[in-house]
């Protein structure tokens, strides 16, 4: 017992050290993607490694959080695939 506490408390002070070291890499190389336009803000999704990803999902809810006086509303726009810039 003696010696496994200072081992677990060695683990875990190691494993967020390394998790610390990777979060400060530059955005360019986590995403290297062009720069977000003017008014725009650029995001990066980092899921953890998953055995057997070809079976998972991520679902990306888009919208906007408005304060609204009435009861309907919506919000106008359109789709647009443009597969060249996601690099698809």
């Amino acid at each position: 017992m003696k010696t496994i506490l200072p081992a677990v408390l060695f683990a875990a002070f190691a494993t967020t050290s390394a998790w610390a070291a990777e979060s400060v890499q530059p955005l360019e190389k986590i995403a290297p993607y062009p720069q977000a336009e003017k008014g725009m803000k650029r995001q990066v999704i980092q899921l953890t490694p998953q055995e057997d990803e070809s079976t998972l999902k991520v679902e990306l809810l888009i919208g906007q959080t408005l304060e609204v006086d009435c009861n309907l509303h919506r919000l106008g726009g359109s789709w647009k695939a443009n597969a060249g810039r996601l690099g698809l």
